[in-house]
């Protein structure tokens, strides 16, 4: 007897991506399911309710910059799996804008070129480039901002560039990029006399922030947010804490899972403060005040990842020059345990990640990943080919 529709639908949606992917194979009526718009926004909202699906996407440094996954869950136990590279050409001298719902934002050849790339599904856009309005003072590398996240409202994923000038005219010009419509737009009214303290934007509730201050009001601090749906910008109220500039140096945003994080480190203890709600109604409370000096010395704007199921573990972030690693620090007793992962590079960056089925279409097709022995025939060719043309001869 056959399943009905509704039940098979409920069941698929559980499943992780990679089985997915191996159901599309049962038959033409379940790839149809599986790739409608429907089940997919089901599939990521189902994992995002039950928690499911939630990982560390790490990316290693230099070289090939590979991708590695783990379950955010097992980190005590699971070895790292690796993934394919999805973009034709190596991310090597990348930037990583952001991430949302399983999608990343990827700045290459000094910005010019933006790609978003779902790493899982080894899909990957280049997306349209920046219109010739926007000043070439942003191309020669004067201040320049950006971020990246999802508008929930109208469905959209939008990045967002901004370009300080000081050259042609004083201000700021600020242009979003719809995934929808695959447009760039000039947004009008942007904030005056203030100046932005960061360059990414850290993503949370619907909108992107950025630590800033107010050059005519003895530049004290504020944090400026970027409402996707509506774009236009906004102030975001501090937490009770000094917001002179001199305690500013040592102040980092962050998102911590789905929440904005500030972290205040000016002195002794070193304070986490994260924010409840969005808009009019925000209110911040302290999540983590430690003087430690081992946490004080690697906490910076990007070395929180996330907060355990449980809520009493934070996941670090701990670099040094010779490797990285991960490290759980329980906010209860305020002791750090190495997370017990295996199979990661010795420099690599971290991010909280969905696994989705959002497709992207390619512009071009991908460029499979060379094998393990193609890669060291490879090499032994590049080694023999320097050989030969350092002008060595043989003797016989």
């Amino acid at each position: 007897m056959a399943l009905p529709c509704e039940m098979i639908d409920e069941i698929l949606c559980r499943l992780s991506v990679k089985d997915l992917l191996c159901c599309r194979c049962v038959s033409k009526e379940w790839c149809s399911l599986i790739d409608s718009t429907a089940f997919v926004k089901k599939h990521l909202k189902t994992s995002r309710d039950c928690n499911a699906g939630f990982g560390l996407l790490m990316m290693k440094l230099g070289g090939d910059w590979k991708f590695y996954l783990a379950s955010l869950d097992s980190l005590h136990e699971d070895s790292v799996v690796k993934i394919k590279n999805p973009l034709k050409t190596f991310l090597y001298g990348a930037e990583i804008v952001g991430a949302s719902n399983g999608l990343m934002c990827v700045f290459k050849n000094d910005r010019k070129d933006v790609f978003l790339l779902n790493p899982i599904m080894r899909k990957s856009k280049k997306i349209a480039p920046a219109p010739p309005e926007f000043p070439s003072s942003f191309r020669m590398k004067e201040s320049h901002i950006y971020g990246f996240g999802y508008d929930e409202v109208n469905d959209d994923y939008k990045v967002v560039m901004i370009a300080e000038c000081y050259v042609q005219f004083r201000g700021l010009i600020v242009i979003v990029y719809s995934f929808k419509t695959n447009a760039w737009t000039r947004i009008q009214n942007v904030p005056k006399n203030i100046h932005f303290s960061g360059t990414r934007g850290v993503f949370a509730s619907g909108s992107l922030h950025w630590l800033a201050f107010e050059k005519r009001s003895n530049f004290k601090d504020i944090i400026v947010g970027f409402d996707l749906e509506l774009e236009q910008f906004k102030e975001v109220p501090f937490p009770p804490i000094d917001v002179t500039r001199d305690s500013s140096k040592s102040r980092f945003l962050a998102d911590v899972g789905e929440y904005l994080c500030i972290l205040d480190r000016p002195n002794y203890p070193v304070e986490v403060w994260l924010m409840n709600y969005p808009g009019a109604e925000s209110t911040w409370y302290k999540a983590l005040s430690t003087g430690q000096e081992e946490i004080r010395g690697t906490i910076r704007s990007n070395e929180l990842i996330a907060f355990s199921r449980s809520r009493k573990d934070l996941l670090l972030q701990v670099r040094n020059p010779y490797y990285t690693k991960l490290a759980w620090y329980n906010l209860d007793r305020e002791t750090v345990k190495n997370a017990g992962i295996r199979g990661l590079p010795f420099h690599f960056c971290s991010f909280l990640y969905t696994e989705s089925l959002l497709q992207l279409t390619e512009d071009e097709p991908l460029q499979p990943e060379p094998s393990e022995d193609t890669e060291k025939k490879n090499a032994n060719k590049r080694r023999r080919d320097e050989f030969l043309s350092g002008g060595s001869s043989l003797m016989l």
